[in-house]
């Protein structure tokens, strides 16, 4: 009897109880059990509070522009769970999942995570398909992460900002130190931390692992002008280059991955300007200061902590619009400074609670938010939050959904649906 993409999905989703579990023992052996394929592949390992996933996604479609087949496995997904595995650009097939899952279930009596099991099934999936490189993006902080068990030309660690605390630590200093433990020996490091105590540290971590430390505003730098973005890298120099993703933190996480290319070409891989040119203008990545409609412009952004929220701000004040703002929070986030950030910019605040157990009453959120906006929504719905939203909004105004992934998603699939209605 076959085994269904339905069924490996319920198979996973029974993963899903035994949540985050720090730790190397069980994923190693896992891997040990399949050949080790992540050994099998070069990798670029990127890992950051905010912008490795786009950082991932940039890096690995200028690679797949120089002709080169690119795994690229990231996390979470907005829609389905195939988005997590792709070779260049095309997600994991449904039969190609279905029988995946299969055969590491059936090969498998180690106990993995959701997480674990799917860092394998990438793993195998790449070194299966004989991809040239992969790009892994890490899941959650790094030395204990069950992708850091790859041997990489490059290393990135793109910010690091209060998050994951309950995790990672409560200072700036612990959650760096979990970051920094993607550094591998002899290997490159690339960052856009900005804070110098962390400089400091992670410079240390690269000296005592023998890793050549670049950072961006010393080693490669950018300036915006009026017509894209120029690049000073380790010996290239690039102008006009134009970016498919919107905004100026994503100048910054380009930046990163273009230092990882001139590292790359350091180990043999051929990148020509134009497939740089044409990889950074042709990329995409779903969620992420996403313009999906133009009248009322509509603007999707998975910023979910208040750094995310900041470089949102920052990417608003180009926009002299008013703002319908559409909020959806996870209540393990840090709610009010998210809130006193974002709703301040708002004439009206819609709050909601996409559909997870983890996201915060849209009661809760109205709340925090009378403090900062006199208007306030509360719709639980996503899908009718979004209704609302767009029959508020006049023509010439703007609705920003943001506050996590989930609303995101939730807020994609109905405007998806709403068109089709059309």
């Amino acid at each position: 009897m076959s085994f269904t993409y339905q069924q490996a999905l319920e198979f996973l989703n029974t993963l899903q109880s035994k949540g985050i579990r720090p730790g190397l023992k069980n994923i190693a052996l896992a891997l040990a059990r399949f050949g080790n394929p992540q050994f099998q592949f070069p990798a670029v390992h990127i890992g950051g509070t905010n912008g490795k996933g786009s950082t991932a996604a940039i890096t690995a479609n200028i690679l797949k522009t120089a002709g080169y087949k690119v795994g690229l496995f990231t996390s979470p997904h907005l829609h389905s769970v195939r988005e997590r595995i792709q070779i260049n650009s095309q997600h994991i097939s449904q039969a190609d999942f279905a029988s995946m899952v299969k055969e590491i279930k059936d090969g498998l009596s180690i106990d993995l995570t959701y997480f674990e099991f799917l860092t394998l099934m990438a793993f195998f999936y790449f070194a299966q398909n004989k991809v040239d490189i992969g790009v892994i993006e890490v899941g959650l902080g790094g030395r204990l992460d069950a992708t850091n068990l790859l041997l990489p030309k490059v290393t990135i660690v793109t910010n690091v900002h209060l998050d994951h605390q309950h995790w990672l630590g409560r200072s700036l200093k612990s959650i760096a130190l979990e970051k920094g433990g993607i550094i591998k020996y002899n290997t490159p490091f690339i960052t856009g931390v900005k804070q110098k105590d962390l400089i400091s540290l992670l410079k240390k971590i690269c000296k005592l692992k023998n890793a050549s430390f670049y950072q961006i505003g010393a080693d490669i730098r950018y300036r915006r002008g009026k017509h894209g973005f120029s690049y000073f890298g380790l010996k290239r120099h690039l102008s006009h280059l134009k970016l498919g993703l919107k905004g100026e933190y994503q100048i910054k996480n380009a930046t990163l991955g273009l230092g990882a290319i001139e590292v790359l070409e350091k180990v043999g891989f051929t990148v020509k300007d134009k497939h740089i040119q044409k990889g950074l203008k042709s990329v995409s990545w779903p969620g992420r200061f996403e313009v999906i409609t133009s009248s009322p412009k509509v603007i999707l952004d998975v910023a979910h902590n208040p750094a995310g929220a900041m470089a949102l701000k920052k990417n608003l004040s180009s926009y002299n619009k008013n703002l319908v703002l559409v909020l959806g929070i996870m209540q393990d986030k840090n709610i009010k400074k998210i809130m006193k950030i974002l709703a301040p910019l708002a004439q009206i605040v819609i709050v909601t609670s996409p559909q997870t157990p983890r996201a915060a009453k849209a009661e809760l959120l109205s709340n925090i938010a009378k403090n900062y906006c006199s208007h306030i929504k509360i719709i639980p719905s996503v899908s009718q939050a979004i209704t609302t939203a767009l029959s508020i909004a006049t023509p010439n105004d703007l609705v920003l959904v943001t506050g996590s992934l989930y609303t995101v998603a939730e807020a994609r699939e109905a405007l998806r649906l709403r068109c089709l209605g059309k």
